[in-house]
């Protein structure tokens, strides 16, 4: 009994090491396991037997099959790219939340990545938490924050959206006669009725204000009263303080186009000026004296200079940039930058601000007609922007409400083969010539079509670093 009880321990023993060392699944273990040496204690029985003579065969153990854990394949992505739209609020797009999300599902099905949404129009706010007064917009929902209702459902869910506050900087106001009904907004605290030393507004050299022809037009701010400095660059740092946005965009930094050099004669600015030069105090300068417009580009320099530093200083990671102007038939060499109207007319030398790094990225507005002549404007615009960025970026930005469908995906292609840092489309509300007040359906289908360019998502590019003076 003894030794058949040794033969059968030795047996179960032989199958047991063969299950170790195939494995639960038949398969060669990764590393051999030594033979176990077999220890006969006779005083315990190693195996309980049925009381019989007959061997019991050991059947092999069952495997259950674990369930499969299903494994994300992220999809592939495109290189770094720039795919925005602008959203402006003289149109629907943002001002209820079901606006909002139709715009991000039209967003996310064109494969664009970023939003730059007009939250300031003239002084006034689409956002609650700001000491400027809510906008006077029948369209927009009451008590509603389009802005952080935006940003909290752009930045959900796996296709992130950038949303970049974009605010007209210096226009003030827009009605000639109308004020605004808020007896805090700052067209009614410094402009029409202020007296010379406490307006803010821009003027002629023959004191008019209204920069416009008849009904239509604007009230600026100048941009050479410290005071006007200092409240525009609290709106941004308060916006900042506020709203979880991926960038701050700066639009209308700039003199008026109209009657170009005659704009900037507000008091304080002119004695600014007259005391720099020592010029005699009861005098204002020519439009066209050189030492005049220089100090007037100077102001929109310093201004957009200001709000880059303290906004890197407030938040490093957020996006500056800047809607820029073009006009014209443009520039062919460097030399020609200073003939062209940015420079010359409304004086604003963005092409500084490149060199200087006080913005991230630019977006020029390169709105033209996809016409023999308008295009070849857009061509040598868009070529020499890509050519003189400086230490910075451009993002190419199109007119594609002036252009058919087929006008804007040409422009399009073109300016996304010269390696920008990315392309901007003007706008949500106008896609293209052919979308003013179409369909849903029809804009979707364009969003399509924008999908068939864009055909798989890309990752918004990296920020450059910030000057070292705010490293530091």
């Amino acid at each position: 009994m003894l030794r058949l009880t040794l033969l059968l321990t030795g047996c179960l023993a032989l199958i047991g090491l063969a299950f170790f060392a195939t494995g639960p699944l038949g398969v060669s273990a990764t590393a051999p396991k030594p033979t176990p040496t077999l220890v006969v204690r006779p005083t315990v029985a190693p195996t309980r037997l049925p009381p019989t003579s007959t061997s019991v065969p050991v059947s092999a153990p069952t495997l259950v099959p674990l369930p499969s854990t299903p494994v994300a394949v992220a999809e592939p992505l495109d290189a770094p790219e720039l795919r925005a739209v602008w959203v402006d609020a003289f149109h629907d797009g943002f001002k209820t939340p079901s606006q909002v999300d139709e715009l991000l599902a039209w967003a996310r099905s064109a494969n664009l990545n970023a939003l730059f949404v007009q939250v300031r129009r003239r002084g006034d706010a689409y956002y609650l938490r700001t000491f400027e007064p809510r906008a006077e917009d029948p369209d927009l929902a009451p008590g509603f924050d389009a802005l952080q209702y935006l940003i909290e459902h752009a930045h959900q869910g796996p296709q992130r959206l950038q949303v970049h506050a974009w605010l007209a900087t210096l226009p003030i106001w827009w009605q000639r006669d109308t004020p605004p009904q808020a007896t805090n907004h700052q067209f009614n605290l410094h402009g029409l009725s202020a007296n010379p030393n406490d307006s803010w507004l821009m003027t002629r050299d023959d004191g008019e204000a209204w920069a416009g022809a008849g009904s239509s037009g604007i009230y600026y701010l100048d941009p050479g009263h410290p005071d006007v400095v200092r409240y525009t660059t609290d709106v941004y740092l308060n916006l900042l303080r506020n709203y979880d946005v991926d960038g701050i965009h700066l639009d209308q930094v700039r003199y008026y186009e109209g009657d170009p050099l005659r704009w900037g004669y507000n008091p304080t600015s002119v004695a600014r000026f007259n005391q720099r030069f020592g010029r005699d105090p009861a005098t204002q300068p020519d439009p066209r004296d050189p030492q005049w417009i220089a100090w007037r580009r100077d102001q929109v320099t310093s201004l957009v200079r200001g709000i880059y530093l303290q906004a890197k200083a407030l938040k490093p990671n957020v996006a500056v940039t800047a809607a820029v102007v073009t006009w014209g038939q443009g520039p062919q060499t460097p030399d020609d930058w200073e003939r062209q109207a940015p420079y010359a007319a409304v004086l604003q030398d963005w092409r500084s601000w490149l060199q200087e790094g006080i913005v991230d990225y630019l977006l020029p507005m390169d709105y033209y007609r996809e016409t023999a002549q308008q295009g070849a404007w857009f061509d040598r615009w868009t070529q020499w922007q890509v050519n003189n960025i400086g230490t910075r970026a451009v993002v190419l930005g199109l007119g594609s409400y002036l252009n058919s469908a087929d006008g804007s995906l040409a422009q399009l292609d073109r300016a996304r083969a010269l390696g920008a840092l990315g392309v901007a489309l003007y706008s949500y509300a106008v896609p293209t010539r052919d979308l003013e007040g179409g369909s849903q359906e029809d804009r979707q289908a364009f969003a399509a079509q924008l999908r068939a360019v864009f055909v798989r998502a890309a990752p918004v590019p990296e920020l450059p670093p910030p000057l070292a003076a705010v490293a530091r």
